[in-house]
């Protein structure tokens, strides 16, 4: 197994867990917006935490030309998570469904790629992004 497919399959099980906790925080009453930037907070911290155990330089020189950037990172992933935490705590929509809804954002992002960088994708892609759209599609019937 490569190791990008097993830093993949870490992701997986961390988002999994992820999204059991945004859920667990829901039942205890902590959701909206001050949840979602408490939990950003955190994680921001342990990030940066993370990269100085490790020695990771600081990426000055790359950061001046990339604010737009981590502007856009930042803003999309917050208030995603705000959205998400809300639908989470919604009523006639089971987590379940929400997180699977919401994480079938690559769509979005392969599409956004494609649109401006260009970039293609694979018949086997195509076909896979198919069976994303038909699953979801699928939880969403009652």
């Amino acid at each position: 197994m490569s190791q990008g497919l097993t830093f993949a399959l870490l992701s997986l099980l961390l988002y999994g867990v992820w999204g059991f906790s945004y859920k667990l925080l829901s039942l205890k009453g902590i959701q909206g917006e001050w949840a979602v930037s408490l939990v950003m907070l955190l994680g921001a911290i342990l990030s940066a935490l993370i990269a100085l155990v490790r020695s990771e330089p600081f990426p000055i020189e790359r950061i001046g030309a990339g604010w737009a950037a981590l502007a856009l990172v930042a803003a999309s992933g917050a208030v995603g998570n705000i959205f998400l935490i809300k639908a989470m705590s919604a009523p006639g929509l089971s987590s379940g469904v929400a997180l699977a809804v919401s994480g079938a954002y690559p769509l979005v992002a392969a599409l956004l790629a494609y649109l401006f960088f260009g970039e293609l994708l694979t018949g086997v892609q195509v076909i896979g992004i198919a069976a994303i759209v038909f699953g979801v599609g699928l939880l969403l019937f009652k």
